[in-house]
């Protein structure tokens, strides 16, 4: 069996090379300061795009129908940070407390005023799709809905058909 003897570093003409008594001891704390850096870059880097502002009704109608339903909201808060950028939204489940100058939402305080936008959260799983539903069973007549004045008009200088196979084409 073979002896090993205990690493040790020597001083080399007054040259102090390492306080202790590993070689690469800051080495994995790289990894951490690096991960740091990035957060800060992406901290410094985000802008939150302002969304419309709504009246104070509109989101009663968005919160009550999150209580109701029991569906998820977000909330974009009119609050800038100390760079004049918004604050990140909120996301939760509202619980119905409402009082006349602020409300509570994820057990926080929410004044009125700061509130810039609410919207439901679509939590509509992409495997819920149903493929072998008809296209006829969940369409709706648009074609009616639409206002009269918005109708697609057919310029007939412009209009060109498509002809079928077998049949000829008189040039005008």
């Amino acid at each position: 069996m073979v002896k090993r003897t205990k690493k040790e570093f020597h001083n080399y003409n007054d040259f102090h090379d390492r306080p202790f008594g590993l070689k690469w001891g800051t080495a994995y704390a790289m990894d951490d300061l690096m991960k740091g850096v990035i957060a800060n870059e992406e901290y410094a880097l985000k802008n939150n795009a302002a969304k419309p502002r709504m009246s104070r009704e509109e989101i009663d109608i968005v919160l009550s129908e999150s209580f109701l339903k029991r569906k998820e909201v977000t909330l974009q808060l009119n609050i800038v940070d100390e760079f004049g950028r918004l604050v990140d939204e909120i996301s939760g489940y509202f619980s119905g407390e409402a009082y006349q100058d602020y409300f509570v939402f994820e057990d926080q305080k929410i004044d009125w005023l700061d509130v810039r936008n609410v919207s439901i959260v679509d939590n509509s799983k992409w495997y819920k799709v149903d493929m072998f539903k008809s296209p006829k069973e969940g369409s709706l007549n648009t074609e009616a809905k639409l206002d009269p004045e918005l109708q697609l008009e057919k310029d007939n200088e412009f209009y060109q058909p498509f002809y079928e196979e077998g049949e000829t084409h008189e040039s005008e």
